[in-house]
């Protein structure tokens, strides 16, 4: 017989699986709607949100020492950085167009 600890833990992982459940199925039905540039926004939503739910319950940073949560910080900080970087870059590059050539013409004749 399982104890109320044993109890509370299997059904809190139970709703934290179906949260994911949901969002997944919210991600995939996002696929079908036409919102632009909202797609990419309302998905990048949804997967922050799973990602959270998953290191908060999953990986047991909600209860982890200071330290382990500061590493994850950090780790989070670091990555954002590296997007932010990368962004930059990708914003400040100029477009140069290929110039546009005629194919030769190739004359059969004689």
């Amino acid at each position: 017989m399982m104890d109320s600890g044993a109890r509370n833990t299997y059904r809190r992982s139970l709703l934290v699986w179906a949260a994911l459940i949901v969002l997944l199925l919210l991600s995939f039905g996002s696929a079908y709607l036409k919102l632009g540039p909202w797609n990419s926004v309302l998905n990048l939503a949804i997967a922050v949100a799973k990602a959270a739910l998953v290191a908060v319950f999953f990986m047991h940073l909600r209860g982890a020492p200071a330290l382990l949560r500061i590493a994850a910080a950090t780790a989070l900080l670091t990555l954002a950085l590296l997007f932010g970087l990368s962004q930059a870059d990708y914003a400040t590059r100029t477009v140069h167009p290929a110039p546009w050539q005629t194919p030769p013409s190739h004359r059969t004749g004689g």
